[in-house]
């Protein structure tokens, strides 16, 4: 999203339509409403979308004027969320979601979510970002990263060389997902040890071979680990950082902390 254009580009009231455990942890809601036909503005695969979380019979109350509320508004639960995938037809977007412990307003709703609930919703807001002079791809990430990078996985030009490493605590973890020519994915199990407190990403982001020519990487996990991965694709592979980038998508303190 340009500077110059407000957030949010929409904003309104969504209705769950079908829910899928993908793995033990990991939720895929399917969401409708009529903004998300084919005038919805996506423009780059992993786009976010801000979902609001609220209790059951509590109202959504949305923004009137970029992020602001009406006066008297109660205190509002906006999590980001990756637009997973968007189908114009019809009008449906898939958001996956991380079940983790403790659970916060976001994993507890979405936990017991059922066809027919709603969920307030503000964006999209682009978040990856393709570089034109790239030749090659690198993604590299947690769980609150891997609809990202499935997304992003699935929109990069064929044939182009993408090497994918994504962390997650052992194989009842992992998605199964659909490479094409030139992509690898490689799965980083920590085994047990705590999300965002150990250096197994990072260790597998050093040992890859960059190819040759101008290439681009994009990461995302946890604010710590998110910098280590900065400093591993800028300072010890050598890539410029105008094409190596590393977001926090949440930050731990003791357990996981809902800021992502």
């Amino acid at each position: 999203m340009s500077s110059l254009e407000r957030f949010p580009l929409r904003s309104g009231v969504s209705t769950v339509v079908r829910r899928e455990q993908l793995t033990p942890r990991m939720l895929r809601l399917t969401l409708t409403a009529p903004d998300f036909g084919p005038d919805w503005p996506i423009r780059q695969p992993g786009e976010i979308i801000t979902l609001l979380f609220i209790p059951q019979g509590e109202p959504i109350v949305l923004p009137v004027v970029g992020w602001r509320f009406p006066g008297g508004a109660p205190t509002q639960e906006w999590r980001n969320y990756t637009v997973r995938a968007h189908r114009p037809v019809p009008a449906e977007i898939d958001v996956d979601v991380l079940l983790h412990e403790p659970r916060g307003p976001a994993c507890t709703w979405a936990a017991a979510a059922q066809v027919g609930d709603e969920v307030g919703y503000a964006g999209p807001r682009i978040d990856f970002a393709p570089e034109p002079d790239a030749g090659w791809t690198v993604l590299c990430g947690d769980e609150t990263a891997l609809p990202a990078i499935a997304a992003i996985l699935e929109t990069t030009p064929d044939g182009q060389p993408v090497q994918a490493l994504v962390e997650v605590d052992g194989p009842t973890d992992e998605v199964p997902l659909a490479l094409r020519d030139g992509q690898r994915l490689d799965w980083v199990h920590r085994s047990g040890e705590p999300a965002g407190a150990t250096d197994v990403l990072a260790a597998a982001l050093r040992r890859i071979e960059l190819p040759e020519g101008v290439g681009q990487a994009w990461g995302a996990a946890e604010s710590k680990i998110a910098r280590d991965l900065r400093e591993v694709l800028r300072d010890e592979l050598g890539m410029p950082k105008s094409h190596a980038r590393a977001r926090g998508y949440w930050l731990r303190s003791g357990e996981w902390d809902l800021s992502e």
